[in-house]
Formats: C-alpha cells, sequence, structure tokens
C-alpha cells in the first residue's frame, strides 16, 4: 500500500482501533480477578473512565474573569453587599480558586492511572534485509491498535488517588480562608472608615458651637463684658476645633481612597455593622477545640492526611507491577511478507524494578519525611491560631468594658456641657471652663469610637479565625 492508501482512512482506522479495544476491556477486567493480589479491587469500571475523559475535555480551558459589580447608584453600601459584589473579583480569591482547579486536574490524572489506555500505532518505511543469505529490500505499511492496562502495582495509584483527593479537600479549604482574609481585610478597612464617618459629626458639633462661641465672646469683649484674653482663648479653641475637624476629614477622605484601592472600584458610604449576637455568642473563646472550623487549619490537616496516604508500605517496594496488553492488526502491507505475521497479540507482564543505588527506597523515605513535616505544619497551625483565640477573649471582653464606661462618660459629659453652656450665660461658669467641657466631651466622643472600633476588629478577627466571618455576614461558607 502507497501512502495515499495507507493515509486515507485514518479517521475509520482510529475509531476501529479505539471501538475494537474498548470491546477488549470486559474480558480483561475479568482476567484481572484472577490475581489475589491485594488493592486490586479498586479498579474503576470503564464507563467511569470515559465519564473523566469527557468531563476533562468539556471543562473550559480558562476560567472566565468575572466583572466588578457596579456600587448603589446612591446613599450607603453595608458591608455585606460590598463583600458580595468584590469577593469573586478579588486577586487572591482567583489564585485559590485556580489552585483548585489545578488540583482538581491532578485528582483526574491521578484517577485516570487505575484505568485503561487504548493507543494507535501507524508504520510506513522500508529496509535492506538479508533472509536466508539473500539481499531484499522490504516495504512496510503497517497500523494496529491496542489496549494496555496496569492490573497491579502493589496499590501505588490508589494512594496517589486518596492523596489527590484529600489536596482537592485542602484546596478547597484554601479557598474558603482565602474568602475569608480578604473578608477580614477589607472589613478592617471599612470599620475604620465607620469609625471616622461617625466621629465626623461630631467634629462638626464641636466647631460649630466654638464658632458661636467665638462671635458670643466678640460681642461681650465689644461691649466690655469680656476681656482681650478671653476673645483670644476662644481664638484658639476655634483653631483646634478646625484642626481636629480638618484631620477627621483627611482621615476619612484616605479611608475611602484605601477601601476603594482594596475592592478595585467606587466605593460608597459606610453603614453601622452589628455583626448577630448569636454568631459572637457562639464564637466565644472558651475551648481548646474552637479552631477546628479554620480553613487554615482544615487545610493543614488534610496536607497532613495527603501526605500520610502517599507513604506506601516495605512490602510495596519488594511487589511487582503487573500489565495486561492486547494488540490487534488493523492493516499490514510488507513486501515482501516476512515469514511470521501476527494478527492478534495479548501477553501479561510481571516486572520487578529494583534500582541498585536506592531509588524506590530513597522515594519512601521522602514521603515519609513529608508527611512528617506536613504533620507538624498542621500542629504548628493549630497552636498558632489557639494562642490567639486565647489572647482574643480577654481583649473582647476589656473593649465591650470600656465602650460601656465611655457611653456612660460621654452621657455624663452631654448634661455637663448643656449645664455649663447656661451658666456661661448667666456668668456662674469661666469662658476656660466650657472650653474644657466642650474639648473633654469630644475628646470622650473621639475614645469611644476608637474602642467600638477595636471592638469590632476583634470580633472580626474572631469570626474569621474560626472560619465563621461570611456566615455571619449572611454571604454564606
Amino acid at each position: 500500500m502507497n501512502r495515499s492508501e495507507a493515509g486515507g482512512p485514518a479517521g475509520s482506522v482510529l475509531l476501529v482501533g479505539l471501538c475494537w479495544g474498548l470491546a477488549l476491556l470486559a474480558p480483561a477486567a475479568a482476567q484481572a480477578q484472577m490475581f489475589q493480589w491485594p488493592e486490586m479491587s479498586g479498579l474503576p469500571r470503564m464507563g467511569a473512565v470515559v465519564d473523566a475523559v469527557k468531563t476533562m475535555l468539556d471543562s473550559p480551558a480558562a476560567p472566565q474573569l468575572p466583572t466588578l459589580a457596579p456600587p448603589p447608584a446612591s446613599g450607603s453600601e453595608s458591608l455585606a453587599g460590598l463583600l458580595a459584589r468584590v469577593l469573586p473579583r478579588d486577586p487572591q480569591v482567583r489564585v485559590a480558586q485556580s489552585l483548585l482547579q489545578a488540583t482538581q486536574q491532578r485528582r483526574l490524572q491521578a484517577r485516570s492511572r487505575l484505568g485503561p489506555s487504548a493507543y494507535l500505532n501507524a508504520n510506513e518505511g522500508g529496509s535492506s534485509e538479508t533472509e536466508f543469505g539473500f539481499p531484499i529490500n522490504r516495504s512496510t505499511s503497517r497500523a494496529e491498535a491496542g489496549v494496555r492496562w496496569n492490573l497491579y502495582n502493589a496499590g501505588n495509584d490508589m494512594a496517589e488517588l486518596n492523596g489527590a483527593t484529600r489536596d482537592v479537600d485542602a484546596a478547597e479549604q484554601d479557598l474558603r480562608r482565602a474568602r475569608e482574609e480578604v473578608a477580614e481585610r477589607i472589613a478592617e478597612t471599612y470599620a475604620d472608615l465607620l469609625r471616622l464617618q461617625t466621629l465626623l459629626p461630631y467634629a462638626m458639633q464641636r466647631l460649630d458651637a466654638v464658632r458661636k462661641l467665638v462671635e458670643q465672646v466678640r460681642q461681650q469683649t465689644a461691649a466690655g463684658k469680656a476681656s482681650d484674653a478671653d476673645a483670644t482663648q476662644a481664638s484658639a479653641s476655634l483653631l483646634d476645633a478646625e484642626i481636629a475637624h480638618e484631620l477627621i476629614s483627611a482621615d476619612l477622605d484616605a479611608a475611602r481612597r484605601k477601601l476603594a484601592a482594596q475592592v478595585g472600584g467606587e466605593v460608597r458610604d459606610a453603614q453601622a455593622l452589628d455583626l448577630p449576637a448569636q454568631w459572637l455568642a457562639d464564637a466565644a473563646p472558651a475551648g481548646t477545640g474552637l479552631a477546628d472550623a479554620s480553613g487554615t487549619l482544615a487545610a493543614a490537616r488534610l496536607r497532613a492526611d495527603a501526605a500520610r496516604d502517599r507513604v506506601r508500605p516495605v512490602a510495596s517496594l519488594l511487589a511487582p507491577r503487573i500489565d495486561l496488553e492486547v494488540r490487534h492488526q488493523l492493516h499490514d502491507r510488507t513486501l515482501p511478507s516476512p515469514t511470521t505475521l501476527q494478527k492478534d497479540v495479548w501477553q501479561l507482564t510481571a516486572r520487578w524494578d529494583f534500582p541498585v543505588m536506592g531509588e524506590n527506597a530513597a522515594r519512601r523515605t521522602e514521603a515519609q519525611r513529608r508527611a512528617e513535616a506536613a504533620q507538624a505544619e498542621a500542629e504548628r497551625v493549630a497552636q498558632a491560631a489557639q494562642i490567639e483565640l486565647q489572647t482574643l477573649g480577654p481583649r473582647i471582653a476589656n473593649a465591650q468594658r470600656a465602650l460601656a464606661q465611655l457611653s456612660q462618660q460621654a452621657t455624663q459629659y452631654s448634661s455637663l456641657v448643656r449645664a455649663g453652656e447656661l451658666q456661661f450665660e448667666a456668668g456662674r461658669r469661666t469662658l476656660p471652663q466650657l472650653i474644657q467641657l466642650r474639648d473633654s466631651r469630644f475628646n470622650v466622643e473621639q475614645r469611644r469610637s476608637e474602642q467600638a472600633q477595636r471592638l469590632l476588629a476583634a470580633q472580626l478577627r474572631l469570626l474569621s479565625l474560626q472560619g465563621r466571618l461570611l456566615p455571619a455576614l449572611g454571604l454564606g461558607g
């Protein structure tokens, strides 16, 4: 057969070869059951292999980058709404998603090793040979299809599949933790923006009050009821109020810009953030197993399990590898014809490989050390999480007590300022005393807003450390 004749029905030859190979799988699987080697019961059905190949071919080559949803048209935006539109596009989340998809494909590769592989060989060429003492110029045009199936390799493929499955679970936990970390990072800036938004009206209220006081003192000075020193002190108080207002306004603008840079788009004003009391009560750090829900700890433990799965017993170093191969000749035109022609061939091979330089033993020792390292890493992560959990409890309790005291103090100073203003107008309180009362009230408001932010940050950290932040915000697990 010439080249045109051999290459014309290539598609039909491939289809026939694959169909014939699949038809041979059933008796090959039945024959595999004759061997009483351990861990051979895990051989997959051919349908599972075909489904795996179909899934791999149908999967998209590259995920589409999600677009950032626009913010609300006007008004403010809640933290949950902000995270809902930002998380799918965040780079850290996208990295975790891509690594998860890569790990899933690695698991498909491990599962594929348990099934057979079909192949098609096509050869065309020529040779100069000597047969029975006579020179021969032989031309060859041959095509054959076949199936190879590893029936037993001491359970190494199953161990790799189990490890890859745990790696997928760990990658899912990494994705979950990435979402939690991004949410916590954005929430911290959001809480700072909320603090400054809450404090700005107090600064503006103080500035307006001091402006009125300056005008009142100016009128009193013109009427001879106040001294020039009072006017100077009122002006100095006005300057202090203007500086404080400008600083808070600048910090608010910086916090807004920082949040916009973190989310990669425009942001609105922050809404009051009230975490559900039930979530905070359930997350109280009072026990030793409270960090088990953390995505970081769960991923570390799953990777430790995966590393242990990949450590094979010593007996696996001495076990053979058993392969089944079946070949069927589709086409053969060799001129002159050889004395022996093979039409159908099957062979069962047992092979023992013992690298003289110790490769197998070194590979097993490497797997053991990696398992030990993964277990130590899981213990380190658990210890670090537990230490932080133990410190968060007192911090939250102290912040709650301090916030309650500051709120009570702010109420008291508000009453004192109102009384001081009336007493100043009646001439029973001096200007420095009134200015000091107003400054003290503003300082209390500053401390209260800062303490509220610290409390909120500690609560967010506690929920994030336990993998409960997104559920607490209503965004799922």
